[in-house]
């Protein structure tokens, strides 16, 4: 309410209205998406850890089960090394952008530990279970093969 006071304008409450006559299908893509992104990464020997709900090894998926219809747009992957394997996959990134907000209809990763955790100062993000080699990737509308692509050439590092 700081910036946008106590009401929208009525042309922002239309522009929100419109967006939200879709959002379901968009998420849904979205969701398809990520899951796809899910399944293709989760033997790569380059990952250390792949978080994605509706993975039958995140620690909460009886509950997910009951609570969810996907899982979701947002997966998270732990790579070897640390923060500058994360910096050289990400400048190798040409499909995905690089941003510390998550959830759009393109597709956005973002370092944990630099950006949305790093008040948290080292102690606090061990504590927390957020290592330096943790990228969150909020799967965006493009085709999965597009976004699969992008993070496959990025992981060349590895090579």
């Amino acid at each position: 309410m700081r910036h946008t006071g106590a009401s929208m304008s009525p042309f922002n409450a239309w522009i929100m209205l419109k967006g939200l006559e879709t959002l379901k299908l968009r998420v849904d893509a979205q969701s398809d998406n990520a899951l796809k992104i899910a399944n293709y990464y989760k033997d790569n020997p380059n990952i250390v850890n792949l978080i994605y709900p509706s993975k039958s090894t995140h620690s909460q998926f009886e509950l997910i089960k009951k609570q969810m219809e996907k899982g979701g747009t947002i997966l998270t992957m732990v790579v070897k090394g640390g923060k500058e394997e994360v910096f050289k996959i990400f400048n190798e990134l040409d499909l995905i952008d690089i941003s510390n907000n998550l959830g759009d209809t393109k597709s956005i990763i973002t370092h944990p530990a630099t950006t949305t955790h790093y008040s948290l100062g080292e102690e606090g993000r061990k504590e927390a279970g957020i290592p330096d080699g943790m990228i969150r990737l909020s799967v965006g509308l493009e085709n999965a093969n597009d976004i699969i692509n992008d993070i496959d050439n990025a992981m060349k590092i590895y090579k």
